[in-house]
């Protein structure tokens, strides 16, 4: 059993540090079936690091990357389902209007600075606030939980140890959808406008109407609903 978690779950032990600070779509490592295109299946502990893009899980004590992720076919994790597309796992969301859209999560952590007394951010310390540890753009699908704040570099504490930086997480996600045959990756709406020129000003008018922005991943998947429309 040994020998065939070690070939099926090619991996490395991340004492190496990562690119980026891990950022951890759920607030725990959950359950996650993994089926490989050679029909091989593994049941583990896992959660997907969305600075980094890279699949985590736990093997004893021990954190774990798995590598070669394009010999995975599926992933079932947390309630929802994943694809490797584009060197990256993507969500699969299925829209109720039968549409089916691939997020590429991708957020980084940046420091704002400190929170002063009266509201102000700052770049030195002085009275800080408590700020929670959840981060990111909340439920989609009906996952619960949202983003985590895995490990993520020095933070400032109070006395008691509570976290009182100031952060924000950056959304640089990508959308992926077919419309009439044709596939698109987009973040942002100047790649939309790009994309879809003969239906610009309508596009702009939604979002304008409905004061939505692509950074948060709700407002996104409702443009992209729209477009689908027209």
């Amino acid at each position: 059993m040994r020998n065939l978690l070690t070939i099926i779950l090619i991996a490395i032990c991340t004492t190496i540090m990562a690119q980026e600070k891990r950022i951890y779509y759920y607030s725990n490592f959950v359950k996650t079936v993994i089926l490989y295109k050679n029909g091989a299946k593994n049941v583990t502990n896992a959660n997907y690091d969305i600075a980094n893009r890279k699949l985590m899980f736990m093997q004893g004590e021990q954190l774990m990357e798995l590598l070669a992720p394009e010999s995975i076919d599926t992933l079932y994790m947390g309630g929802s389902r994943w694809i490797y597309n584009d060197k990256q796992f993507c969500e699969v969301i299925d829209r109720e209007d039968g549409n089916r859209i691939f997020v590429g999560w991708h957020t980084t952590k940046v420091h704002e600075g400190y929170e002063g007394a009266l509201g102000s951010i700052s770049q030195t310390p002085s009275r800080k606030v408590q700020l929670g540890d959840q981060f990111g753009m909340g439920t989609i699908a009906g996952i619960s939980g949202g983003m985590y704040n895995g490990t993520f570099g020095t933070n400032q504490y109070d006395g008691n140890g509570r976290n009182l930086d100031v952060w924000k997480i950056r959304n640089q996600s990508t959308y992926y959808f077919t419309k009439n045959g044709k596939e698109y990756a987009l973040k942002g709406l100047k790649s939309i406008y790009k994309a879809f020129p003969e239906h610009k000003e309508q596009i702009k008018q939604f979002v304008k109407n409905n004061k939505l922005e692509m950074t948060n991943a709700e407002n996104a998947l409702r443009i992209i609903d729209y477009i689908l429309t027209l």
